[in-house]
């Protein structure tokens, strides 16, 4: 006779399939009491053979059992067969999910960039500035000022002839050989050989044996900067805007730099320029004032000694006083004028 497994070891086979719906649960049950009656039959048949009665009964309670067992094989296929679907449409909606989430993801992404790396017109302005503060601030403020010194006029118009200029500088310039050339990029020759007579007396560029002019390779990052004659003028004019507010402010403040002293002149005109203010201290004596923003750099102090030669020569006076005030004025450069008896104060604005 062939064994039945025990009622235990087919309820823990099926029992994870249980779950899945109440239809398999019902034949699961249904199942579990034929086997029951199967396995009770069996054990009376083994005590009391032959039973002809019993053994049909058996039979069909197997044949029963069979049937049972083919509608739960088909549930369950019915079952599996739904759950791939449903987790094939899962599937397809959580990919579609994932792909409007990520294209979202990037369009957030990109429309960050472009915000945050765009240039608009009004930063374009300080666009340079940004990029030049590896050169560190003295550096780049006296570089200002040099470059203001070349360029006395904001106009964009004469920027533009002087700016092509200093390019035809980059290789050497022989203005008398060259002269067609000088003309056909606009550049007014009478006007051109003042201005390269500046950029020598300036120490900027160099005359060589046949008259032509050169930057000096100390000054060739002047280069860069005449590149492009509309940024050279905005940064030129918000440099000049900004001096000039420094200078009023110093002006309507005197008493920032000491108690006493009075405003004489502005913008006093000597030989080799013009003093922003000279003014008298509490004891009478001459005070020459150069006012230099945002900082003051070393080529101050040639320029205020030649205003303190100049003003003396002119006036008669030996004991004037002349002082550098910049809102910052670095170490090196207060021990250099002190060696010349110029005085400094560093002046916040």
């Amino acid at each position: 006779m062939v064994s039945t497994p025990p009622i235990s070891s087919l309820k823990h086979k099926i029992e994870p399939l249980v779950n899945i719906d109440p239809k398999i649960q019902y034949d699961v049950s249904r199942i579990q009491t034929d086997l029951q009656t199967v396995y009770t039959d069996l054990t009376n048949m083994k005590t009391n053979l032959p039973h002809t009665n019993e053994v049909a009964i058996v039979q069909e309670n197997v044949k029963k059992l069979c049937n049972d067992f083919t509608e739960l094989q088909t549930s369950l296929g019915d079952q599996v067969n739904k759950l791939k679907l449903v987790t094939t449409e899962d599937l397809h909606k959580a990919k579609d999910e994932m792909i409007k989430t990520a294209t979202e993801k990037v369009t957030e992404h990109a429309n960050n960039h472009l915000t945050e790396n765009s240039v608009s017109k009004e930063e374009f302005e300080n666009l340079k500035q940004r990029i030049e503060k590896v050169l560190g601030a003295d550096e780049i403020a006296e570089r200002m000022e040099i470059l203001s010194t070349i360029f006395d006029s904001t106009q964009i118009k004469t920027l533009n002839w002087q700016c092509r200029l200093i390019k035809l500088l980059n290789g050497g310039l022989a203005p008398d050989a060259e002269e067609d050339l000088i003309i056909s990029q606009g550049i007014p020759k009478t006007t051109c050989e003042k201005f390269l007579k500046k950029l020598t007396d300036l120490g900027i560029s160099e005359s060589r044996n046949v008259l032509a002019y050169y930057l000096m390779p100390d000054n060739e990052w002047i280069y860069s900067y005449v590149e492009n004659p509309d940024w050279l003028q905005n940064r030129l004019e918000s440099t000049v805007k900004k001096e000039n507010e420094y200078q009023n402010y110093i002006r309507d403040n005197l008493n920032l730099i000491e108690e006493g002293l009075l405003l004489e002149k502005s913008e006093y005109q000597l030989a080799t320029g013009k003093i922003d203010f000279i003014c008298r201290d509490k004891n009478g004596k001459a005070v020459g004032l150069e006012i230099k923003y945002p900082a003051a750099t070393s080529s101050v102090k040639r320029q205020i000694l030649g205003y303190k030669n100049d003003y003396e020569q002119k006036s008669g006076i030996t004991d004037s006083r002349f002082i550098v005030i910049a809102p910052k004025i670095p170490e090196r450069l207060k021990l250099l004028l002190i060696e010349d008896n110029i005085e400094y104060r560093e002046i916040e604005f």
